[in-house]
């Protein structure tokens, strides 16, 4: 027993010995073991360079200026300061595997990453739009349509855009395009970001953010848990900061399952292509559940405020509903001109197309009119139809009000029908009912700025013709 001991005693203390010589290997030759790492790992395309590097006897490096660049030119990657912890066995032994970093430090980076339908990672050269993330969200929101013009394209040829992107995507990842190849090697690594800027490429998408701080633990054996939030956000969408919590399953046989719960703040509906030239900030939060290729997301919307032409919402809330790139608003409520509508609505995120219907009740017509001396309550029912821009977007609908008052004339009952299209208003079947007699036009219209009706007939209570005023 005691030379078993004396025995074990000594491997351990070879152990100890040999990792420490490890360490100050590691300590006094950093930059030496780092360039020898960088030709041997086959994990990342192009050139891997740093300006200065240090390490510690405990595996900690820390390093300054680190650039990737392509083999063809232009930069993949940019950390001005960083650190990682390493395995010193695997330090010793000069076996570099993509499991050697335990620990990562990222500060203030330049980050692009391309992500393909089932959601594998890529990092890529970055685009002229990385630093113009601008906080005038507005500038940036007035600008999308000159960037993707989508007028005069049908739906299906909007969706074969998409899907054709996708597929070319999917071939070159195919042909060896990928700058990341993790592809048969375990990754398990605590990463963390502060104070970087990315972009994204998804599909036909482009998104933007700066200001990303980032925790996340990976283990490509079992799962990952993130826990991220960003500053202001552009490209395909503008807002003032996203957050994601939860996490991704790696064991599924086929594609990894997600768990996430997604915060967006402060959307400019315009960058989405709701037409209308919409700035009011929208919140949103959903939980992203299934496989990331294809996830399915369940949560909320809220509008502080929502001004569309002609009418004006307050205090905006509903549920929404995400699947196979479509967004479903559902039980939304909201207040309106006093009184109070109950909506629902579709907008897919691949042709900017959107549809909203709403039921308004107890609108007060004086509240939405205020110069116009009309007081009676209204109840209102409305279609938004939109192809993602304002010029192809239709609002219509119906309208009957109560018992009222125009100035000081009594009457029974207004009712009619609206459409607007773009620049132009038209009433159509337009009836006031008013002691005893009623009021009709088939038409009343305002093109750009010009009101022109079509003649306005007065009956009695028997269905005859009083008189009749043509413009």
């Amino acid at each position: 027993m005691t030379k078993r001991v004396k025995y074990l005693l000594a491997i351990l203390a070879a152990i100890i010995l040999i990792s420490i010589a490890g360490l100050e290997i590691l300590s006094h030759a950093a930059a030496k073991i780092f360039n020898e790492a960088m030709l041997k790992q086959d994990m990342l395309k192009g050139t891997i360079t740093v300006e200065t590097i240090q390490a510690n006897i405990f595996g900690e490096v820390t390093f300054n200026n680190l650039l990737w660049e392509h083999e063809r030119g232009g930069t993949i990657l940019e950390i001005p300061e960083g650190g990682f912890k390493v395995k010193i066995l695997d330090i010793v032994t000069q076996n570099f595997q993509s499991t050697t970093i335990k620990d990562l430090y990222i500060k203030g980076a330049a980050v692009s990453l391309h992500l393909d339908e089932n959601m594998n990672v890529d990092f890529i050269r970055h685009s002229k739009d990385l630093n113009e993330v601008h906080d005038d969200m507005k500038k940036d929101s007035d600008a999308w349509e000159e960037k993707i013009s989508r007028v005069n394209k049908t739906e299906e040829e909007l969706k074969e855009i998409g899907e054709r992107r996708r597929r070319l995507q999917q071939m070159k990842i195919e042909n060896g395009w990928r700058n990341f190849n993790i592809e048969g090697r375990k990754i398990d690594l605590d990463l963390k970001l502060d104070d970087c800027q990315f972009e994204v490429f998804y599909g036909e998408r482009h998104y933007l953010m700066r200001g990303v701080h980032l925790e996340t633990k990976i283990n490509t054996d079992k799962e990952m848990t993130l826990n991220t939030y960003t500053g202001t956000f552009g490209g395909t969408m503008i807002g003032r900061g996203l957050s994601i919590q939860g996490n991704i399953d790696f064991k599924s046989e086929k594609v990894p399952q997600c768990n996430l719960l997604v915060t967006l703040r402060e959307v400019d509906p315009s960058s989405l292509g709701l037409g209308m030239n919409v700035h009011d900030k929208m919140t949103l939060m959903a939980r992203f559940t299934g496989p990331v290729s294809q996830p399915i997301g369940k949560g909320k919307v809220e509008m502080a405020e929502l001004n569309l032409p002609g009418i004006n919402f307050t205090n905006v809330e509903g549920k929404i509903h995400y699947e196979n790139s479509t967004l479903n608003f559902i039980d939304v409520k909201a207040d309106v001109y006093d009184g109070k509508l109950d909506a629902h609505g579709d907008y897919n995120i691949d042709t900017r197309y959107y549809n909203i219907y709403g039921h308004g009740s107890d609108l007060k017509a004086y509240t939405a009119l205020p110069n116009a001396h009309l007081h009676c309550d209204v109840v209102l029912n409305i279609a938004i139809q939109s192809k993602g821009n304002a010029k192809e977007t239709v609002t219509s609908g119906d309208f009957v009000s109560g018992e009222g008052r125009y100035s000081v004339v009594a009457f029974d009952k207004i009712s009619g029908k609206f459409i607007n299209e773009y620049k132009d208003l038209s009433f159509y079947d337009v009836e006031i009912d008013i002691a005893g007699y009623k009021i009709t036009t088939d038409a009343l219209s305002i093109k750009d700025g010009k009101l022109s009706f079509a003649p306005i007939t007065l009956t009695n209570a028997n269905g005859e013709v009083v008189s009749t005023y043509e413009q």
